[in-house]
């Protein structure tokens, strides 16, 4: 009776889930095709296990919305599940579903499918790599402060380490954690009241290696540094492993207490630079052979893919993947995909991109707007002139379009006659810019309200 009851709360939980994840994946052929076709399975221990269609789905899944379902299933549930895919009528090792008995099985939170077998070494990338293989060694820097950029395999590298060090150390207790989740519970903590802060702090030193991501979270919440200081210093001086990321180095920190970011830098920290081409093309060659379902891409698909997404590897994976599921629904099994199948691809992509954003006004409208509102001349913005004033205007018409109508920068790049990257650098100016003058930030707001 209990079982029953208990599925049958899973079951109601994931149709909450699909409704929940439907606002996040934007995307009603994807929602369709990967997310409400999951079923539910079975209960084992403190795993889920859910159906999924084929092998693909069980990879996209796996690889890009883990995380995103376990924390809507969890919270619709109030439980504290391990979510596992599988084909319908694929049998999981006896392993891999075993009922686990300990914190460390239950509260790791460390995705199994990122390993450093599947994380790839390059220039940009190597000293993250080689700090993280420092501490399988008898000597090594305590804490480890990785940082770098959206999309260049942070988290991949943070799971890798907690997937190495259980394997080496199966007996200690290891916790992936977002800093989000973290403040999620200690509010949750801080509401409940009593006791409840006291254990947050004693289970988060109970943990031998502690890897927290996006620490610049942390920011502007007095109260949350305070603890986890606590908790940092605790498990420091008693020998255990923190490695924390961030996007940027600890210097740069804004609104961090001093004394937090010198216990930061007590240990080692690293920049993970932006990859080159070279590191991109092995990245996505890795990636095609995890999750390419058969399909056979050419060098020159590969070259036009990475040209395409030359900086940060989660945006590439999640190209290739929205690639795989065109080829899935218009292609036949294992046929090549060449340059001309990308492109087409790509025109598909945007014609539903402005279906479905009900982007239905002409750009060229969006840009005359933005040009008569600066009292500029629409031919000179679109033109190739660099004047200041021009180009300044150039970047807030592209800054509107991405931020405003989140139309793609390639498709951008094509009102302007520009290179993709060129329309990245110049939204980014501006977003730079918008941070820095209050004055600008008001104007373009009430600009685009007028919209």
């Amino acid at each position: 009776m209990a079982e029953q009851i208990e599925n049958k709360l899973i079951n109601q939980s994931l149709i909450k889930t699909k409704v929940a994840l439907k606002s996040i994946v934007n995307n009603d052929a994807f929602w369709n095709e990967f997310i409400n076709t999951l079923e539910f399975d079975k209960v084992i221990g403190n795993q889920v296990i859910l159906n999924v269609k084929n092998v693909f789905a069980k990879q996209v899944l796996t690889n890009d919305f883990l995380k995103p379902v376990s924390q809507a299933l969890n919270e619709s549930s109030k439980g504290n599940f391990e979510i596992i895919f599988k084909v319908k009528d694929e049998v999981l090792p006896i392993t891999k579903i075993a009922t686990a008995p300990t914190l460390l099985n239950t509260h790791t939170s460390v995705n199994k499918n990122y390993t450093f077998d599947n994380f790839i070494v390059s220039e940009f990338n190597k000293s993250a790599y080689n700090a993280a293989q420092s501490i399988f060694k008898q000597v090594y820097w305590n804490p480890i402060f990785i940082s770098g950029g959206v999309g260049l395999g942070k988290t991949h590298l943070l799971y890798s380490i907690g997937n190495e060090f259980l394997k080496l150390h199966p007996e200690k207790n290891v916790r992936y954690i977002t800093t989000d989740e973290f403040i999620r519970e200690v509010y949750n903590a801080f509401s409940k009241g009593g006791s409840a802060i006291e254990d947050i702090k004693s289970k988060y030193q109970s943990y031998d290696l502690l890897l927290m991501d996006d620490i610049q979270f942390l920011a502007k919440k007095e109260k949350m540094n305070e603890i986890f200081f606590n908790i940092f210093n605790s498990n420091v001086s008693e020998g255990k492993i923190i490695i924390m990321t961030s996007d940027k180095p600890p210097v740069y920190l804004e609104r961090f207490e001093e004394r937090i970011k010198s216990r930061f830098v007590s240990g080692l920290t690293i920049k993970i630079s932006n990859p080159d081409l070279t590191a991109m093309t092995n990245i996505l060659e890795q990636k095609i052979k995890d999750v390419s379902g058969g399909f056979i891409f050419s060098k020159d698909s590969i070259q036009y893919i990475v040209h395409r997404n030359p900086r940060d590897v989660r945006q590439l994976e999640g190209y290739l993947h929205r690639i795989l599921f065109y080829a899935l629904n218009n292609l036949p099994p294992n046929a090549i995909i060449t340059p001309e199948i990308i492109q087409k691809y790509i025109e598909k992509e945007q014609e539903e991109n402005w279906i479905q954003k009900g982007f239905d006004i002409d750009p060229n409208l969006v840009i005359e707007q933005i040009s008569r509102a600066y009292n500029v001349n629409v031919d000179l913005v679109k033109s190739k002139v660099r004047n200041k004033q021009i180009t300044q205007v150039r970047s807030i018409c592209m800054h509107a379009l991405r931020h405003k109508f989140n139309m793609p920068f390639e498709q951008i790049g094509t009102f302007f006659g520009r290179h993709h990257t060129t329309v990245i650098e110049a939204v980014e100016k501006i977003e730079k810019a918008l941070k820095k003058d209050e004055n600008l930030q008001s104007y373009i707001t009430n600009l685009y309200k007028k919209m």
